[in-house]
Parts: structure tokens; sequence; C-alpha cells
């Protein structure tokens, strides 16, 4: 696809394009184009999002309980959301979207941990360094590593936040990145009690799903 088809604004001729790319104050890979005219008139905007995964193609064929597993691969910043989006997609396919009161909530809770734990991300490590030091100071000190040396502190706060939410996402998904808590039909296990610890990954069974009730026994 050339450059001049992702425009569509009638009348291009005599507009002037204006390319932000990349756009470096999110948390992937984007761009954003701008098409202009003598005065500076904006005429379109476009945000282009030029990442590609695939996993359309990936998940076919596969048993549907892997896909909440799957698709959280997408990110390793925000893989709760991919996670629980596909497991509520799975919901529909087997039928099992009226969760549990406990299933609900920990899905719930686990996602309150993702949105904590990412806002905390971009408001100080991506954010942080434009407001403290301004947008025209010297992009060699305008980062993450600017600001703990300049405003320790602050950089100190904004870790200590990201990683309270990234234990929610771990008592509740197993597991801070890529975790196995929601699955089709409901969640695979409880939080632990505090105080206590949850078993190390592979050293325990895999529970029964939260929202899913054994079926009865055939009588013969």
């Amino acid at each position: 696809m050339t450059t001049t088809s992702l425009e569509s604004a009638p009348g291009t001729a005599g507009l002037r394009r204006v390319a932000i790319d990349p756009v470096s104050r999110v948390e992937g890979h984007g761009k954003v184009t701008l098409l202009l005219d003598e005065d500076n008139r904006v005429h379109q905007v476009r945000l282009h999002i030029v990442e590609f995964r695939g996993f359309e193609k990936f998940i076919q064929g596969r048993p549907y309980w892997e896909v909440p597993v799957m698709v959280q691969r997408l990110c390793g910043i925000c893989p709760v959301s991919h996670h629980i989006a596909a497991a509520k997609a799975m919901d529909l396919v087997i039928g099992g979207e009226l969760l549990t009161p406990t299933a609900e909530k920990i899905r719930r809770l686990m996602h309150y941990g993702q949105i904590l734990q990412s806002h905390a991300l971009h408001f100080f490590h991506l954010a942080a360094p434009d407001l403290l030091f301004g947008f025209d100071s010297d992009a060699a000190r305008r980062n993450i590593v600017g600001v703990a040396a300049a405003h320790p502190e602050t950089a100190r706060k904004g870790v200590l936040l990201r990683r309270y939410g990234q234990e929610v996402i771990r008592h509740t998904a197993g597991k801070r990145i890529h975790g196995t808590g929601a699955v089709p039909g409901g969640h695979a296990s409880k939080p632990p009690r505090p105080g206590s610890r949850r078993p190390a990954p592979g050293r325990r069974s895999r529970p029964r799903p939260a929202s899913i009730t054994p079926a009865e026994p055939e009588v013969p």
C-alpha cells in the first residue's frame, strides 16, 4: 500500500503532509499524519497503528480453552485486557456468559490491577518526562532515566504504584504477566488468603473453573 493511498481527504492537491513518526508516548507503535493547507488549517488527521500480530489466524483450529491464554501474548504490558476479552468471547461460545458472583468479582479485580499498573506506567514512565522537564527540553534527558536522576522520589512512587497493580494481577491471574486466571465460563482459582503464599506455577493441579458446575453422573 502506498503512502498516498492512506490519504482520503478530498482535493489533496496542494495540501502539505506532516508525519509524526513514531508516536513515542504510547505503549506500542504508531504514527500520526496530518494534511495541512497553505494557511496551516488541518484537513485530515489519521492515526496509523503499524503493528501486525496475526492472532486471528493463530487461533484457528486451536481448542477454545487455549484462546484466552494465547491472545494475551499480543502485549506484555496489557495482557490482562486481551486475556479477559478472549475469555468473555469464549463465555459466549460455550453458553457460560452468566458467571458466578465470585468469578465476576475476581475478573474485575484482575482488570482493576491491570488498569492501575498500565496507567502508572504511562503517567510516570511515558508522560512524566515531558511534564517535569518541558516539551522543549533535551530529548536525551527527557525519559524515565532522567526522571529517576532528577526526581528520584517521583520515580520511586511510580515504580511502587505499578508494582501494586502487578501484585493484584499475580494474585488473581497466577502471575504478573500472561496469567491463566480467566477461563471460558468462569475463573480458574480464587486469590490466596491474606498471609498465605500461592504455590509456584506447575506445582499444583489445575482447579476447576469457578463458574462451571460438574455434570451429574449418569445413572446406569
